[in-house]
């Protein structure tokens, strides 16, 4: 039963009471704002790396890169999908296009299998990665060497042994270290703002959208099954936001402070003949102070 059909009669009375209590919270200001994971813009993600959170340098730093770039590039959010994760879904290959990291899905909340879900396909995504020093290829071949390329994807990072620098214990992550990972990467970079796992899937559609990139591609990286959903993450950013509020903003105050700023006489008695012009277009002088300036200027 779908108690918000509008031609089931029985329910008539439950939505009528329904929707004037909406209205009446919306009046307070109650539900005026919905609470969502922010995306983090490109100059966020640089700060990550220069401030050296991201890298091979330690176990811990490399295991924050490679489980960015999961939530990031293949849409990997809710902390089952990376509690259940394996090596054996990463490969990393090569061809005449570069270094790429062939990534296969497995059973999620959006494919379940079976015959339900006979039509659809699972996850299978091929990200190319640019070359140079933050090659993504080169970083998940070191990790999945350290975890010996096989068993569960996330394990305790364990401290430096002499020239063994990146080195992973058989535990796994607890749940509760999962599901604050991201939190952990931002605050340690500086960042502020309400960053959690879900971050990374939005930070993925956000740019995607903001590169133009046709939907139904946007939706097989990220594994929405309708437009409604993945619409959602179609969503102004602040930089986006800044851009607006410059055009909207009134004229430059800097400029019309400097335009109604007013000089002596006696303060325009030193002012050389090359530097006259450009003082006087950013003040108000009276013609008699003008022209008293300017025969100070030629003597």
């Amino acid at each position: 039963m779908n108690f918000l059909d509008e031609h089931d009669h029985r329910f008539a009375v439950f939505r009528k009471v329904l929707d004037a209590r909406m209205k009446e919270l919306l009046s307070k200001g109650v539900g005026t704002k919905v609470k969502q994971a922010d995306p983090l813009l490109p100059e966020d993600e640089e700060k990550i790396w220069t401030n050296r959170v991201f890298g091979s340098h330690s176990s811990q730093a490399l295991q924050y890169t490679v489980f960015f770039y999961n939530c990031k590039i293949f849409g990997l959010r809710a902390f089952d999908k990376h509690r259940n994760l394996e090596c054996s879904q990463f490969e990393i290959g090569q061809d005449e296009q570069g270094k790429f990291i062939p990534f296969t899905g497995r059973l999620s909340k959006t494919y379940k299998g079976g015959l339900k879900h006979l039509q659809l396909t699972n996850k299978d995504l091929k990200h190319y990665c640019q070359e140079g020093e933050w090659c993504l290829a080169d970083f998940y071949c070191t990790y999945l060497k350290a975890l010996n390329n096989g068993g569960p994807f996330y394990r305790r990072p364990l401290a430096d042994a002499g020239p063994v620098w990146v080195r992973y214990g058989e535990q796994e992550l607890g749940v509760n270290k999962l599901k604050g990972l991201m939190k952990e990467i931002t605050g340690k970079a500086g960042l502020k703002g309400n960053f959690t796992n879900h971050s990374g899937k939005r930070t993925c559609a956000t740019q995607l959208y903001h590169a133009g990139i046709d939907e139904q591609e946007i939706m097989s990286w990220t594994g929405h099954r309708s437009e409604t959903a993945v619409r959602k993450y179609k969503r102004s950013n602040s930089a986006l936001q800044e851009r607006v509020s410059e055009v909207l903003n009134p004229p430059n105050v800097k400029k019309i402070k400097c335009e109604t700023t007013t000089l002596k006489t006696s303060e325009c008695e030193n002012i050389q003949d090359e530097n006259l012009s450009s003082v006087c277009d950013s003040a108000v002088l009276s013609e008699s102070e003008i022209a008293t300036s300017r025969e100070n200027a030629e003597s």
